[in-house]
């Protein structure tokens, strides 16, 4: 080998070794990053667990204050009833009118199969009843609206709708109201020992 074809052979050595380092460099440099960045992840992860766990009497307690303050009805008919009663109630101490009142049936959705679809996960049932209120100052309306939302009732405005009625400074209002709860069985009849008579 002559002297010129073992310079270029060295300076390509060196070439190929700066551009195969360099590669493994920047590959390395990556991966270190990637790892870095996964380290500050999974620390970041840890400490939000830890406070998860630390807060964790806390959710116990407010676990404990919704089975126990939840109400339940036997069937949709007898919440929505109660809760036509308590609009009733609290509009009457309010001095408003309810124009209409109409019971909400709940839009089930349909499977390809043309079969209900089987809701898993959902820890409250619902009843809504639609209210229309015509011609009613805001006050009192609003009065009445901030009672019925106790935390204590369950109960919700799910969708209101305020247009101005044009006769002074009155409005028309369309407001669904809903009542969450637990639906619990049905007392069971069973028979009863009469004492051997017949």
């Amino acid at each position: 080998m002559k002297r010129s074809e073992k310079i270029l052979l060295t300076v390509f050595g060196f070439v190929f070794l700066i551009i195969v380092g360099g590669g493994m460099l920047a590959f390395g440099i990556q991966n270190y990053r990637s790892i870095q960045d996964e380290s500050a992840s999974l620390a970041k992860r840890i400490t939000e667990m830890k406070a998860a766990i630390a807060e964790g009497s806390e959710w116990q307690r407010r676990s404990q204050w919704l089975d126990e303050s939840v109400p339940s009805f036997t069937s949709r008919q007898d919440a929505s009833s109660k809760l036509l009663d308590m609009i009733q109630k609290e509009a009457d101490k309010n001095s408003l009118t309810l124009a209409g009142k109409e019971f909400i049936e709940e839009v089930k959705q349909l499977a390809p199969d043309g079969l209900p679809v089987e809701e898993e996960g959902g820890y409250f049932d619902q009843a809504s009843v639609k209210i229309t209120i015509t011609g009613t100052k805001e006050q009192p309306l609003f009065g009445w609206m901030h009672a019925l939302q106790q935390p204590s009732a369950f109960l919700g405005i799910t969708r209101l709708q305020l247009t101005p009625s044009g006769q002074g400074k009155t409005v028309n209002v369309e407001v669904e109201i809903t009542q969450f709860y637990r639906e619990k069985a049905a007392a069971k009849i069973t028979k009863a020992d009469i004492g051997g008579r017949l």
